[in-house]
């Protein structure tokens, strides 16, 4: 098998080889977002250059000896996606191999003890081996973080150890199970960063892994309660109590002593000195330490109150209409020869582009369109004050999908390492599941409620929600505590009609806010009820017609400001995300040398024609700046609609 696919693979690592340097490149430091670590808590980022191999036609569920006979004969920047490609060209689909080593003699000699490795993305699916031996197959969604623990090495010396991994980019019911589709395209590989952390050996006593800093219900302006996490939840020798120290802020540690159980301690109404509000237009970050046994996890958050008023959202119990993006994780590629690429491992200096584009636009709220996401993005969030709607990877889910008890169980897994990932950070409001998924069969609605249950349990300060297609035949809102739907008036139903977006969604506000829809009066009467997605399409390019036909941009910014205006003048409608921020690569079957004429020489590059299908050029033209993040009208009308809105009152 391993002979086959090398001689298979050959020719694609010969025409793909350039596109692999072109990720987020970074050295081998402690990574720069949150959570940080001092003291015993060593930890680094394996990002780099890696040994690569790409193959077709692998059976990615074949015996492990098989599959480390797989050279990995190239060289790639990791994080990278191994499967970008330009607008309206297909990526490859198919297997990466990546080797790298750690505990190099040269190099601690922490790394040659019991380690543990967390995987920030490995898409869709991965296998993970450590000095031959398999350690872990991860099968809850590729843009989930997780991570694993790896023994000591048998025989104790100065070898370097070998870290191989297995990334598999196909859609495929058993190793990818939660990728059941959507429209944009999935990207595969080691698209985030990857971090070696040391661990106490397993007989020792155990250190803090995570703390989760959640502010306390009755003071949450003032006080946090604390879960700490050691890195031994098995452990049972530990006295009833346990003395661990909290500093704030940089500041003087005290001690805090809570009982222990199941690895996690529960630290209850602890006071914040000089306590400052997070909000969006002082978005004010308090850190704590939290440390034990000479280490310490360092970890950010932030002091507000999510809450309703008479069905309408609160943000430190002020109505607050949110207004802002759709934001999907696709950039231009790096360098001279990718740079027209689409990549889901952006730069900090990217992120930071788009931080500033959504400021300047007015933005307070961001949907994380459609998986959970990068910790750099959420620290930006934070630090902008930009509330943020996140949620795991699921469009294109099915009935028989929310019937299948492995299926769910899976979800549940992704949704649980979504939150142990991301729990901490203020700008967070919403979680969600099942992007237009069949709630209008209430066979589906056990589980929605199962993945409701297990949000509000780990994290009752916020909400629980889905984007829901369905809108007034949705049966399963007596689930969600805050009500969203997707709808696009004037561009999918309507066309011409600019009355149509006013018209529709005074009638879904009203439904939600009467108790019309299938799920029944109780289900969302009360509730806050957001635009979840909206908008319409225009071509960059199409930018000097006079009419306002269809995939112009005067069409699109007729439909999309009245889209906005509704949203904004209807007390029954507490937010609005509009469809989408920028233009991005679709899904594989749109994306099949769809690819528009380009202006040669020209970059950014423009289309001298491009065929109009539902998705001309292989691309989502839905954003108000294009994918190089040029502004489209659009972009300038909503940001002065939303700059005039956004002040919190």
């Amino acid at each position: 098998m391993a002979a086959e696919a090398r001689e298979r693979g050959g020719a694609l690592l010969a025409m793909m080889i350039t596109i692999f340097l072109v990720g987020a490149a970074a050295g081998s430091d402690a990574p720069r977002y949150y959570p940080k670590f001092s003291g015993a808590r060593n930890v680094r980022l394996l990002d780099g250059i890696w040994q690569i191999g790409l193959y077709s036609g692998v059976d990615a569920m074949a015996p492990a000896k098989e599959i480390l006979k797989l050279a990995t004969p190239n060289m790639t920047t990791v994080p990278s996606c191994f499967d970008q490609q330009g607008m309206g060209e297909l990526g490859f689909r198919g297997t990466a191999v990546y080797r790298t080593y750690f505990g190099r003699g040269n190099e601690s000699s922490w790394e040659r003890q019991h380690v543990r490795l967390q995987f920030q993305a490995c898409s869709f699916y991965c296998r993970i081996f450590v000095d031959g031996i398999e350690i872990e197959h991860h099968l809850a969604g590729g843009y989930v973080a997780f991570h694993r623990d790896v023994p000591a090495p048998a025989k104790h010396n100065d070898e370097p150890r070998e870290l191989f991994v297995l990334a598999d980019n196909r859609f495929n019911a058993t190793t990818s199970p939660l990728h059941t589709g959507g429209d944009f395209w999935h990207f595969g590989g080691l698209m985030r960063s990857v971090e070696l952390h040391a661990m106490p050996a397993p007989a020792a006593t155990p250190w803090v892994w995570r703390a989760y800093v959640l502010p306390t219900t009755n003071a949450p302006y003032s006080a946090v309660d604390i879960s700490v996490v050691l890195t031994n939840t098995s452990w049972s020798n530990f006295p009833h109590a346990v003395t661990f120290t909290l500093a704030f802020d940089g500041g003087a540690p005290s001690n805090h002593t809570a009982s222990v159980s199941a690895g996690v301690a529960s630290l209850l109404d602890v006071q914040v000195p000089d306590a400052r509000v997070w909000s969006t237009t002082a978005p004010n970050l308090h850190s704590v330490a939290v440390g034990l046994e000479g280490g310490a996890v360092i970890e950010r958050f932030g002091l507000r109150s999510f809450g309703v008023d008479q069905a309408r959202l609160t943000v430190n119990e002020k109505v607050l209409k949110l207004v802002g993006y759709n934001h999907h994780t696709q950039w231009p590629g790096q360098g001279p020869t990718a740079r027209t690429f689409v990549t889901a491992s952006p730069t900090d200096a990217q992120m930071d582009e788009d931080i500033a584009l959504l400021k300047m636009g007015g933005t307070n709220y961001v949907r994380g369109a459609h998986y959970p996401q990068d910790p750099r993005w959420l620290d930006r969030l934070d630090e902008a004050g930009m509330l943020m709607w996140c949620e795991t990877l699921g469009p294109g889910v099915s009935v028989q999908n929310t019937k299948d008890p492995a299926w769910v169980q899976l979800q549940l897994t992704q949704l649980d390492e979504m939150l142990e990932n991301a729990l901490n950070h203020a700008a967070i409001l919403t979680w969600g599941w099942f992007n237009e998924g069949p709630s209008a069969n209430n066979e589906s609605c056990p589980a929605y409620k199962a993945m409701a249950d297990r949000a509000r349990v780990r994290d009752p300060t916020r909400f629980q929600t889905w984007a829901d297609s369905q809108k007034d035949k949705g049966m399963c809102y007596e689930h969600a505590t805050l009500i969203a739907y997707n709808d696009y008036p004037g561009w999918y139903t309507c066309e011409g009609d600019l009355s149509c977006p006013e018209r529709s969604w005074d009638k879904y506000a009203s439904s939600v806010a009467t108790g019309q829809t299938k799920s029944g009066p109780a289900a969302t009467i009360g509730k806050p009820f957001v635009i979840s997605e909206t908008g319409a399409g225009g071509i960059y390019e199409w930018d000097a017609n006079t009419t306002d036909a269809k995939w112009t941009l005067k069409y699109q910014t007729e439909i999309v400001t009245r889209d906005v205006d509704v949203a904004i003048a209807n007390s029954n409608i507490s937010g609005i995300t509009i469809w989408h921020f920028f233009d991005f690569k679709v899904d594989d079957a749109q994306e099949n040398n769809t690819a528009c004429q380009y202006i040669p020489d020209m970059f950014p590059p423009n289309c001298s024609y491009i065929n109009i299908t539902s998705r001309p050029g292989g691309v989502n033209h839905k954003g108000v700046v294009d994918f190089w993040r040029r502004p489209k009208p659009a972009y300038q009308l909503v940001a002065a609609k939303y700059n005039a809105t956004s002040k919190q009152r």
